[in-house]
């Protein structure tokens, strides 16, 4: 199926961020690649993201093979009755000996990536003097310009295949905001711009080379969660209380 113009029809993109996941661990230890699993609030944000997903027509499923990814993946495919496609290009940053650091230890040793925590893990507020530099390299790991490539080359594979078709797709914060750069052309060291929270959907619309328009962002995440949990909201008591 083509559009009026002859040039094939978009794929449609669900992007989800996995759910809230183990880290910090009870040692105050934050992960990126190790085997990290969902905590329960994150399961049933998982299966809210599944119910999400049941109004739509899914015909591919694909995620990241790390743990927190594909525990919230096969939530989502019981959900929509699709089996998951792991590809470890959509795993997040790969951080390299860092992994399993404290904040103190950060401090202490690596104050420069410090930006993992509290803009990725804690979504605090990021800009241009205060985010994670994307060509900074986790030592033992790599860069998030880095991890851009391989996933944004996973991303416009699956548009080839995908054209015309919708798809879900179950990554991670950074290697999401990489692929909503390179959608929106816009370039990856702007990739602190857009807010990840767990098991947020973004919806876009892409061509067969990745490249289109973002339609929607952090759809159907709860206020508390949205802009690093910054937002003023009100109590119900007092707020019911001033009617």
């Amino acid at each position: 199926m083509t559009m009026q113009s002859g040039a094939p029809d978009p794929a449609l993109v669900v992007l989800v961020r996995h759910g809230q996941a183990a880290a910090p661990d009870r040692a105050g230890r934050y992960f990126s690649k190790a085997p990290v699993p969902l905590t329960e609030f994150g399961r049933h944000q998982a299966v809210q993201v599944g119910g999400f997903l049941q109004h739509l027509q899914v015909d591919a499923l694909y995620a990241s093979d790390l743990l927190r990814a594909r525990q919230t993946a096969e939530i989502i495919s019981t959900a929509v009755g699709m089996p998951v496609r792991y590809d470890d290009r959509l795993r997040e940053v790969d951080t390299g000996d860092l992994d399993g650091s404290t904040i103190e230890e950060l401090q202490r040793a690596y104050p420069a990536f410090l930006p993992w925590v509290q803009a990725g893990f804690r979504q605090g507020f990021a800009s241009n003097v205060n985010h994670f530099e994307v060509t900074l390299r986790f030592p033992g790991g790599e860069c998030v310009l880095e991890a851009a490539e391989r996933a944004v080359s996973a991303f416009r594979g699956i548009c080839e295949r995908h054209s015309g078709s919708c798809v879900a797709i179950v990554s991670h914060a950074w290697v999401s905001s990489s692929i909503l750069c390179h959608v929106m052309d816009i370039p990856v060291d702007r990739y602190f711009r857009f807010g990840q929270v767990n098991a947020g959907i973004s919806i876009l619309r892409a061509g067969m080379d990745g490249r289109g328009m973002l339609d929607g962002l952090n759809l159907s995440a709860p206020l508390e969660l949205l802009a690093g949990g910054s937002l003023p909201l009100l109590d119900r008591a007092t707020r019911g209380s001033d009617e």
